[in-house]
């Protein structure tokens, strides 16, 4: 049996996505789930200074022609979608020949599995073309946990440079380091200016820039229904801006590791399989 979720951005996040399909079927089971309250004030950290004072776009927005009720954007382009499995045992191996054994266990596998999909996609396209800024998105831990499940805000939108660095030439450790600690987060300016802007103009923020989101920690597989949970789980976007989406999730239990989920131009998808299989031998 196959169960699927259409789920509007206007709806909230896709961690939020996640809990709704989640507590959903706990409802569906007879399970009385408490009350929870909306809390819609929220402090984020880090925030750019510059982009409060100014009326600039946010880094991580793109504004789009009006697409009206229907919600999908004009591109130039044919996106597509590629999905592939890096095993536990590959993800390791990879890990640990760019940051040595000792230093592996502290590396986040997302940072990697980035800042490779970064580096790779910067050579498919070629050195006037690669993205010297990329947008992370991922769940916000400041955030309540009851709270975050049921409201829309559980995440974080923040982007990074990569400041006089060619990509395509740059090593993946070099990068991985820029995405762990060079993050500024622009979720607040884009909170804000949604508001200022009440609902008038259409903006894109998955695939404004090459964009990496980070779902190991969206809970996936904890849909229930009469006792089964999902042999495997999966999402994917649509509406994405030709820069590109990569999404980073938990592999099912038993094969673990990492499902990397991509939309990009058509044009780029056969570069990006030959880069992929040379640099971590999948496709």
């Amino acid at each position: 049996m196959s169960i699927g979720l259409s789920w509007a951005h206007v709806l909230g996040d896709v961690f939020s996505a996640s809990n709704f399909i989640n507590m959903w079927a706990q409802i569906m089971a007879g399970h009385q789930l408490p009350p929870q309250s909306l809390n819609n004030s929220r402090t984020n950290k880090f925030i750019n200074p510059l982009l409060s004072t100014v009326e600039n776009l946010p880094f991580s927005l793109k504004r789009v022609d009006p697409v009206g009720d229907h919600w999908r954007i004009t591109n130039t382009c044919k996106m597509i979608s590629h999905s592939f499995h890096i095993t536990e045992k590959q993800l390791n191996q990879h890990i640990s020949k760019i940051f040595g054994p000792k230093q592996s266990a502290k590396v986040k596998p997302f940072d990697v599995i980035s800042a490779t999909m970064w580096k790779i996609l910067a050579k498919v396209r070629g050195e006037s073309a690669e993205p010297g800024i990329v947008t992370i998105i991922c769940r916000d831990n400041s955030c309540d946990r009851e709270i975050t499940q049921v409201s829309n805000n559980g995440q974080v939108i923040s982007i990074v440079e990569a400041d006089n660095v060619k990509v395509s030439k740059a090593n993946v450790f070099e990068l991985a380091k820029l995405i762990a600690e060079k993050g500024v987060d622009e979720t607040k300016v884009v909170e804000e200016l949604m508001e200022k802007e009440n609902g008038i103009l259409d903006f894109v923020v998955y695939g404004a820039n090459l964009t990496f989101v980070n779902l190991e920690e969206a809970n996936i597989y904890g849909f229930e229904l009469r006792g089964k949970k999902p042999l495997f789980a999966s999402y994917n976007i649509s509406g994405v801006g030709e820069e590109g989406v990569v999404l980073v999730l938990a592999g099912p239990a038993n094969l673990n590791g990492r499902i990397v989920n991509l939309v990009l131009p058509e044009d780029q998808i056969e570069g990006f399989k030959y880069e992929l299989k040379e640099e971590l031998g999948v496709f």
